[in-house]
């Protein structure tokens, strides 16, 4: 659904200034050097979500922990109907062609959610 991205981004500003006040739009573009109005139209679901580099700067001052972050690129993916901005240049990193393959093999399978959880845990579990 368009304008998630702008959703989460107004939501999260909401009582994260330093005295627990609402972060202003205007100082979210100033840190990204963008101006309230461009943010604004963000928020609206008027404009796709900025490029990486601009969510980076929305991301630290509004604070965002790596949650948060990972749900924000998640949105902004799904709002520019792509995959999620933090995720490309890994998975076309020319030493990981496995990872490729893999996610091919698991879309031609038609392979769902329950497969990835199973990975997901392998990978939490390796970390232990």
């Amino acid at each position: 659904m368009a304008g998630e991205f702008g959703a989460l981004i107004d939501a999260k500003r909401r009582g994260r200034g330093p005295d627990g006040k609402d972060i202003m739009l205007k100082d979210i573009a100033e840190a990204m050097g963008k101006t309230a109005t461009y943010l604004s139209d963000i928020i609206k679901g008027r404009r796709n979500p900025p490029e990486m580099e601009l969510m980076e700067k929305m991301a630290a001052i509004l604070r965002l922990d790596d949650e948060e972050k990972a749900e924000m690129y998640d949105l902004a993916g799904r709002d520019r109907n792509e995959v999620s901005p933090d995720l490309p240049e890994y998975i076309m990193d020319d030493d990981l062609p496995h990872a490729r393959t893999a996610l091919r093999k698991a879309k031609e399978k038609g392979l769902g959610d329950d497969f990835w959880k199973k990975v997901y845990d392998s990978i939490e579990d390796d970390k232990e």
